[in-house]
C-alpha cells in the first residue's frame, strides 16, 4: 500500500526552499493552499508547505501541509563546524536535556526507518547522477534537534554545510531528484524492512549508514555516544526502540567499543525488557 507523505520546509531556508521548489520544477507540480503554509504546493501527489519558522521549530506537522499525510520529509540545510560537504538523512530528537537547537529536552521524534533509508538510497542514486557525490558525503546523522511534538513520524533530509552549498542549484537538483526516487521505491523497501535503532558511535555514524545502505536493517533513531556521555535516560532509550513507524524496532545495532560497560549495561536491560534483540557492530 501507497504511503501517503508529506513535504515541508522554511522560507528562511535557502537548502530547503530551492529543493522544495526544484521538486516543483522538475515533476511538474503546482501552487495549492495548505492550512497555516505561506505557500504550498502538490507535486507527485504530496503536498508541500513553506513555513515562516525555522525548520527546526515545524512543531505543527501533524495538521500542516496535508493533514492525512502519514509522515512528513522535512528539507533543510545542513551545518557543520568543519564546513563538511554532506548530504544527510536523520530523525530529530533530543535525547539528553540539550534542547538548544529546538524541541523539548529528552523526548524524541517518531521514526520512520524504511523511509530514511529509502531517503539515503535515494541520496546516493540522485548525487552519481548530478556529480555531486565527487564533493558530498551521503551519511546519516545522529538524532538531534527538534521539532518532537508532533506524533507523526518526520525525517530530515539535509545539504550541507556552507551558505555556498545552501544556494547550489545542483545540490537542490540532487535533494528533489533523491524525494522522487525514494518515494518510488518506499514500498518496495518497506516490505523488506527489519526496523532497527542505533546505538554508540560518532555523530556521522559510519557504521549505522552501511548497514541502511547494505543490509535489510532500517534504521531509525541513532543514539551517538556523545549523548550516552551526557547522560540518555532509560525512558529515551526506551522510546529509540519504540517510537518507530509503523512498528517498533526489532534490533538495537550497538556499535560495543564506543560505549563503556555501564552504558551497554543498562541499553541491554532496556532492550531486554523492551523484546528487542541486541547485535554488536
Amino acid at each position: 500500500m501507497a504511503r501517503r507523505i508529506a513535504v515541508a520546509y522554511s522560507l528562511r531556508d535557502p537548502a530547503g526552499t530551492g529543493s522544495a521548489r526544484m521538486l516543483v520544477e522538475l515533476y511538474g507540480g503546482e501552487r495549492v493552499e495548505c492550512p497555516g503554509a505561506s505557500e504550498c504546493f502538490e507535486v507527485l501527489g504530496l503536498k508541500l508547505g513553506g513555513f515562516t519558522e525555522d525548520s527546526t521549530g515545524l512543531e505543527m506537522l501533524d495538521s500542516t501541509p496535508d493533514p492525512g499525510a502519514e509522515a512528513v520529509i522535512v528539507l533543510s540545510r545542513h551545518r557543520s563546524e568543519s564546513g563538511r560537504k554532506s548530504l544527510t538523512v536523520h530523525h530529530p530528537g533530543n535525547p539528553t536535556s540539550d534542547n538548544s537547537l529546538g524541541g523539548e529536552p529528552y523526548r524524541l521524534a517518531r521514526s520512520y526507518p524504511a523511509l530514511a533509508k529509502s531517503l539515503l538510497r535515494g541520496l546516493v542514486e540522485a548525487s552519481r547522477e548530478t556529480g555531486l557525490d565527487e564533493t558530498h558525503e551521503v551519511t546519516l546523522e545522529a538524532t538531534h534537534h527538534g521539532p518532537t511534538r508532533p506524533e507523526k513520524p518526520l525525517v530530515f533530509v539535509e545539504l550541507g554545510s556552507t551558505p555556498e552549498d545552501w544556494g547550489s542549484r545542483r545540490g537542490w537538483e540532487t535533494i528533489a531528484i533523491a524525494v522522487a526516487r525514494a518515494l518510488e521505491a518506499l514500498e518496495g523497501v518497506e516490505a523488506k524492512c527489519i526496523p532497527a535503532a542505533g546505538f554508540g558511535g560518532p555523530h556521522y555514524p559510519q557504521k549505522h549508514t552501511r548497514l541502511q545502505m547494505e543490509s535489510e536493517y532500517c534504521v531509525g533513531h541513532v543514539i551517538p555516544r556523545y549523548a550516552f556521555d551526557r547522560g540518555v535516560p532509560r525512558e529515551v532509550l526506551r522510546a529509540a526502540l519504540e517510537r518507530s513507524y509503523p512498528l517498533p524496532a526489532r534490533v538495537a545495532l550497538v556499535e560495543k567499543k564506543s560505549l563503556k560497560a555501564p552504558q551497554r549495561k543498562a541499553l541491554l536491560e532496556v532492550a531486554g525488557e523492551a523484546g528487542v534483540v541486541v547485535e554488536y557492530i
